[in-house]
């Protein structure tokens, strides 16, 4: 089979992680972003720095690649345009498709399709400076979000009566372009997220459900398997596969849900590898970067995949030092992995690794949680 030459959309942990996978698989791997030192360069992936807006710099990189992937959701709608453009023109083949990131990246157009779809989420009221005034038929409390470019608890305010609601909206259309979602507060009992995989003849394969614990808005703890009933890990995975097939994906996707009260509430998905799949780099069967390139290149799926119980502890900006002296001390025990990114700078909230645990949660040392 001739190499496939593969591109990656932006250079961080996610595409070094996945270039880690592919080069010892024979496979040509690019990235591009506006990185001049980024964790994917540092892996030994030819990059190419440039802004996303920046055509000529693009089309350069889009030449040299067979296949373009993506490592985050958030690329300007005209590059997503653009690059619709190109594959039309010269065949480039694209993986998720385009309007799978354009959906993600847009709270509205994202809950609106969960919708169409019949499945389960929080109300939700998309909010501009045309409609403020309007009642908004949501009892409180509220999350307002900003309509894109949000990640980890960024971009959002909590409203809980309506003296809080009028000082949000006196403040929030400086341009009066702005648009956000008022979402509604799911007291939940459980966080957790699916991860699955789409191959190009529509087949999924699935890891099942992950139970995820944040803090400060950011994932914390992943525990895979998800210490949940059964019939709710397959109800879950059941939406997820549902949700791929309507975009007809292709790749590795992340879906997060809320579990209440044996109530599943679908609340976002991420078409990339996420963050809670990153357990599986160490749970004894094809990780979610390597399920990635088997589906984007058309490799298909593996004869054998049976993934084993796995823990996942980010690694933040915060303390970094302290982290790395713990982590340094549990991986002397074989069944932790060490994963670091390679960043330049720790800084509080940013995420600079993840220890992963080889075994069951209740086997973890105390110290893990220590990180």
């Amino acid at each position: 089979m001739k190499s496939k030459k593969i591109g990656v959309l932006g250079s961080g942990q996610l595409g070094q992680m996945m270039a880690l996978e592919a080069l010892p698989l024979g496979f040509d791997f690019y990235c591009y972003s506006p990185d001049p030192v980024s964790p994917a360069k540092k892996a030994g992936v030819t990059d190419f720095v440039g802004e996303y807006t920046d055509y000529d710099s693009l089309g350069k990189f889009l030449e040299k690649i067979d296949i373009l992937s993506f490592e985050f959701e958030n690329i300007p709608g005209d590059t997503l345009l653009f690059l619709e453009d190109y594959s039309q023109k010269k065949g480039l083949e694209i993986f998720p498709n385009p309007n799978s990131l354009r959906i993600a990246q847009d709270r509205f157009l994202e809950k609106s399709h969960f919708s169409k779809l019949g499945l389960n989420t929080p109300k939700n009221h998309h909010l501009t400076k045309d409609n403020a005034n309007d009642k908004v038929s949501i009892p409180f409390p509220w999350i307002v979000k900003t309509l894109r470019f949000g990640y980890d608890g960024k971009g959002q305010t909590k409203v809980t009566n309506e003296s809080d609601y009028q000082a949000f909206l006196s403040q929030s259309f400086p341009t009066g372009k702005e648009e956000y979602l008022i979402e509604e507060v799911i007291s939940f009992d459980l966080e957790v997220s699916v991860i699955l995989c789409r191959f190009q003849d529509g087949n999924i394969l699935s890891y099942g459900t992950i139970e995820n614990i944040h803090k400060n808005h950011i994932l914390d703890v992943s525990i895979f398997p998800a210490r949940i009933e059964p019939t709710l890990s397959e109800k879950a995975v059941q939406i997820a596969s549902s949700l791929a097939d309507s975009l007809n994906y292709v790749g590795i996707m992340g879906v997060e849900f809320f579990i209440r009260e044996n109530q599943i509430y679908l609340n976002e998905f991420a078409p990339r590898p996420h963050n809670s799949g990153h357990f599986s780099q160490n749970a004894e069967s094809c990780s979610q970067f390597l399920l990635h390139l088997y589906a984007v290149s058309g490799l298909g799926k593996p004869n054998s995949f049976s993934p084993k119980p796995a823990v996942m502890k980010n690694i933040l900006g915060n303390d970094y030092r302290h982290s790395l002296d713990l982590c340094y001390q549990l991986i002397k025990d074989d069944r932790y992995s060490l994963h670091l990114y390679g960043k330049e700078e720790p800084r509080a909230g940013r995420k600079m690794g993840h220890l992963n645990f080889k075994g069951e949660f209740k086997d973890l040392d105390p110290r893990f949680f220590q990180i």
